[in-house]
């Protein structure tokens, strides 16, 4: 039986916090593996990690209290005994190095999930980088870009593209009723999914959706589906289109059932501070058969094949995002065939 300890800062909403719980799930039924978990934080945003029945600790964790939590993370380490280190975030990465040569174990650094658009020392993921990756025995990465953008070395780095748990879409009700209880039966719907941050690039898809519904108002209704800082300020950009036709629904927990009702699924990035891993919300549109539009680059080149699964677009260009929506609209034909592929 192999013994791995987990550790990340919180089980937050997010891809990397997905993949964690997916990995444990799929553990459990397949490999003879144990596990015990760490998180930095209180919060869990994925309560099935409870099914797994895998041992979970939170710390508390305070940079002023920071010896107490350490102490608390070895006596857990000692206690269980673990032959693997499993890190998935850069803060965890440098309690790791300490846990690795303290206990003489393994040390897997997953902390990459995202393609960094330009090197800085002032970025802190990078910075605790360059000092943890000496020290790891294997580097992870969901995308070769990834990896590049972090330059971990390549004799010990390994991309492992996310996978997706078709269990979660087996049971959905018909998307028929929910499209009627929103009173959308014959729109045509283009959704995306993702978190109201500077990272998402929500701004540009409203724009395009101004554009558009100045001649498609009543065909074609926009849903946006998360939450964060900026959704109280998206909301006033769009205006008298807001709830109406640009329908904003806040975090909610059957995110596919509302993805199975789009036509198309949208994901636009701000590129000038973000680049994308293996995008959850991409992977969630084509396992429901979806056209993806998407803006160009980082990891998001990697899932998605331009003009053959769906369009890739220049960062922060409504008009080519409105010509690539309504392209769709008018031959549904190339729509189906592309979510199908």
């Amino acid at each position: 039986m192999i013994k791995v300890l987990i550790l990340n800062d919180v089980l937050a909403k997010g891809g990397k916090e997905r993949r964690i719980v997916e990995l444990l799930k799929y553990s459990k039924q397949h490999f003879e593996i144990t596990y015990e978990i760490i998180f930095m934080y209180e919060g869990v945003d994925y309560p099935d990690i409870y099914n797994t029945n895998y041992p979970i600790h939170f710390i508390n964790w305070s940079n002023k209290k920071s010896i107490k939590g350490f102490k608390k993370i070895l006596t857990i380490t000692k206690s269980f005994q673990p032959d693997i280190i499993h890190s998935w975030s850069s803060m965890t990465d440098m309690i790791s190095i300490l846990l690795k040569f303290h206990q003489n174990k393994k040390f897997i650094s997953s902390m990459i999930a995202l393609s960094l658009p330009f090197r800085s020392y002032k970025n802190k993921d990078y910075l605790r980088s360059k000092f943890s990756f000496p020290f790891a025995d294997v580097i992870t990465a969901n995308t070769n870009a990834g990896l590049i953008s972090y330059r971990a070395p390549a004799s010990k780095s390994v991309c492992i593209y996310n996978g997706f748990n078709f269990q979660r879409i087996n049971h959905l009700q018909n998307p028929a009723l929910l499209k009627k209880e929103m009173g959308l039966e014959h729109t045509f719907i283009v959704g995306m999914v993702a978190a109201f941050e500077t990272r998402k690039d929500y701004e540009t898809l409203i724009d395009a959706a101004s554009i558009l519904l100045k001649k498609y108002r009543g065909e074609i209704v926009f849903i946006l589906i998360g939450d964060g800082n900026l959704k109280e300020n998206l909301m006033l950009k769009a205006g008298d289109y807001c709830q109406k036709n640009i329908l904003f629904t806040g975090s909610i927990n059957n995110v596919e059932e509302y993805i199975d009702t789009f036509n198309i699924g949208v994901l636009c990035t701000n590129s000038n501070i973000h680049g994308e891993g293996i995008s959850n919300s991409i992977m969630e549109y084509m396992a429901l058969g979806k056209p993806v539009i998407a803006t160009n680059g980082a990891g998001t080149n990697e899932i998605l094949l331009d003009q053959e699964t769906g369009y890739l677009i220049p960062s922060g260009n409504p008009q080519a995002l409105a010509e690539k929506i309504v392209h769709l609209f008018n031959h549904p034909e190339i729509a189906q065939k592309m979510g199908l592929s």
